[in-house]
């Protein structure tokens, strides 16, 4: 069960179902060989998570792209690692911060060989190795739930290579802040860091309304309500 929701949610992810794309269960239960309650609790659960619409007696659709949702996203995302930055700061021994710090450090020696992927997971690992010095379950967990519905614009985000020499450097300074305890500089640092990559999130879902709206505008309009949105 875990894996077919793992599946389904990284097809998501990649927009494998394009976005107002009525989700075709019948077929899916064919391709992966289960029946309809094993893939109804799944596709339930993405809905639950905001990958998914559901329409009562229509059935599944996956969401249209919102640029409304990437900044209530960010929003979220920035209120989340402010917290835990707050936390980590108390509760987080300086051996503790230094891991993450040589993490990093070990992500930056091999960048040179490293793809917009690589980089991607790689980037995605430091905030959640960053979040969790927070020391709270709950809040790493809903970070790692917004993390992943705003994975798409994050992947076209990277490709952007000035961006990036200043946005990882943003990553050793917040860590600096945190192990010297100086919580209003490293809460400035992060959001900062979190404000840049929404400016860059905003315009790239932009394009992806644009891209998805002219190439796929039979799916969109096979469920109006989940049109793309500018």
């Amino acid at each position: 069960m875990e894996r077919l929701y793992v599946t389904l949610r990284d097809m998501a992810m990649r927009y494998d179902f394009r976005p107002g794309e009525r989700i075709n269960e019948q077929a899916l239960g064919r391709e992966f060989g289960v029946s309809r309650a094993p893939l109804r609790e799944a596709l339930n659960r993405l809905v639950a998570e905001g990958w998914l619409n559901f329409v009562m007696n229509k059935g599944f659709y996956r969401k249209g792209i919102s640029v409304d949702e990437v900044l209530d996203l960010y929003q979220v995302r920035i209120a989340l690692e402010r917290r835990a930055v707050l936390l980590a700061v108390q509760k987080a021994s300086d051996a503790e911060i230094q891991s993450v710090h040589e993490y990093w450090s070990s992500v930056m020696s091999n960048s040179n060989s490293m793809t917009a992927a690589d980089f991607l997971a790689a980037d995605e690992e430091f905030h959640r190795r960053m979040v969790s010095l927070a020391k709270n379950k709950e809040l790493s967990a809903y970070l790692e739930i917004t993390a992943r519905r705003i994975h798409s614009a994050r992947s076209i985000e990277l490709e952007q290579t000035d961006w990036n020499a200043k946005a990882f450097d943003a990553h050793y300074d917040v860590l600096k802040y945190m192990r010297q305890r100086e919580l209003q500089k490293a809460l400035d640092c992060i959001t900062d860091h979190i404000d840049m990559s929404l400016n860059r999130a905003v315009h790239i879902t932009k394009e992806m309304v644009a891209k998805f709206f002219l190439t796929d505008g039979v799916s969109a309009q096979s469920n109006p309500s989940s049109k793309p949105k500018l």
